[in-house]
């Protein structure tokens, strides 16, 4: 390092250690240069000749005092691996281990307000918020590794509707507040209460019984106890309606597989005798909630055959609508996709049922002959199984790239098979 650099180093030193030693000094007058210069052991002319403006100066100090001091990946790893290997891979006795060993730096004063002042300064300008959210993106990473290494081969997963993101964020935020309360009342944040806390977080948010489950299912103590009456007067005035709304929210929040009509029936504040009779099973609920969307389209398609329109547009007008109704009812879709994956395999009954009541690859066929007997389309193939590979690419792409509008969609499965059946 050359002398000029030590001198720009040294400056900066300088003015974060004032900083944070007397954070309260701030208040009158700010960091003073004439300070600066006597802690640094340097004079006014080197620092006016290496920072031509104090603005410069305070610039180059909030880089330093946002600059992520944080430990790399790889000793992160190391570090929680000797951890689990000195615990016998006992996690909660590993955490415990780590939280102690590492919190009185952790939640030093001068680390938390090193990290409340970044947070603050942060923003005066881009540049510097650039730098504090990399420094989160940093960090975020860094707990994904102890993650990792913590579970390891257990198969644990995020219960919904948790994902890597915001767990970090919960993570980050847990230790943040800790911290904030440390530095003003240490004795009411101890080791002890740090790691029960995010024993607490990982018991709640880990699942390593590969149920795929939400969150909520670990707090069915604060869940409102299920109405067990038939009456009437004890019901919503439309149970069937209050049924298909909690349905809807219950396959949002687990999905197919992991709703049961129990949950869908608490949901709606139904009993579950009364919804097992509206509702026998989870298909019912489903071809009844896609029925009027499924009828519409029918519709569409007859009116569209009492035309001369070209048979091609018509049936990318026919993408298009589907894949609407993919967005359009995204939670009962999905629940479709599901069964009719799962019935295929295991209950041949459930699938007949989907088949008859939601046939949306039949929708298809009739345009399809109308395509191949005008010569529109060159259809070798049964046009059934023609419109059953249409229908179920379309869908698999709307399931799969739920980014791109349903037009999109609808563009690509066209182009990418219709174009292919065009006569040459």
């Amino acid at each position: 390092m050359s002398t000029d650099d030590r001198a720009v180093t040294e400056l900066v030193r300088a003015g974060l250690q004032l900083v944070l030693d007397h954070p309260a000094r701030l208040l009158d007058g700010g960091l003073r240069i004439e300070d600066v210069i006597i802690e640094a052991s340097s004079s006014s002319a080197t620092f006016y000749r290496k920072f031509a403006t104090k603005a410069g100066y305070l610039s180059k100090v909030l880089d330093g005092l946002i600059a992520d001091n944080s430990p790399t990946p790889t000793g992160v790893k190391a570090t929680v691996q000797s951890a689990l290997d000195a615990a016998d891979r006992d996690r909660i006795r590993a955490v415990r281990k780590l939280v102690i060993e590492h919190f009185d730096i952790a939640f030093s004063d001068r680390s938390t307000t090193r990290r409340l002042l970044a947070i603050t300064l942060g923003s005066a300008t881009r540049q510097s918020a650039h730098l504090v959210r990399a420094n989160y993106d940093h960090t975020d990473r860094l707990i994904l590794d102890v993650f990792d290494v913590l579970f390891a081969r257990s198969g644990a997963t995020l219960r919904k509707p948790l994902t890597t993101q915001s767990f970090c964020v919960v993570m980050t935020a847990l230790v943040e507040g800790f911290a904030v309360r440390h530095r003003a009342d240490p004795s009411a944040v101890s080791p002890q209460l740090v790691a029960d806390a995010v024993l607490a977080v990982l018991h709640v948010a880990v699942d390593t019984s590969q149920r795929h489950a939400h969150i909520e299912d670990v707090l069915t103590g604060f869940a409102p106890e299920a109405p067990e009456t038939t009456q009437p007067s004890k019901l919503p005035s439309e149970p069937r309606a209050a049924l298909l709304d909690a349905a809807r929210e219950q396959f949002t929040k687990r999905g197919y597989f992991m709703t049961g009509l129990d949950s869908i029936a608490l949901e709606a504040r139904v009993a579950t005798s009364v919804a097992t009779r509206i509702f026998p099973t989870k298909t019912q609920i489903i071809i009844d909630a896609l029925k009027p969307s499924y009828t519409n389209l029918a519709q569409e398609i007859a009116d569209d055959l009492l035309f001369d329109f070209n048979s091609v547009a018509t049936i990318r007008r026919h993408f298009v609508r589907i894949a609407r109704l993919v967005i359009d009812q995204r939670a009962f879709m999905d629940a479709l996709m599901a069964a009719v994956a799962h019935d295929t395999y295991a209950e041949a009954d459930g699938l007949i049922s989907i088949k008859k009541e939601l046939n949306f690859p039949g929708l298809l066929e009739p345009l399809l002959v109308r395509a191949r007997d005008s010569g529109e389309l060159v259809i070798n193939q049964p046009t059934g199984d023609v419109a059953a590979l249409l229908t179920n690419t379309l869908l698999l792409r709307c399931f799969t790239r739920r980014n791109c509008t349903p037009e999109e969609n609808a563009e690509f499965v066209a182009t990418l098979i219709l174009d292919g059946l065009l006569p040459r």
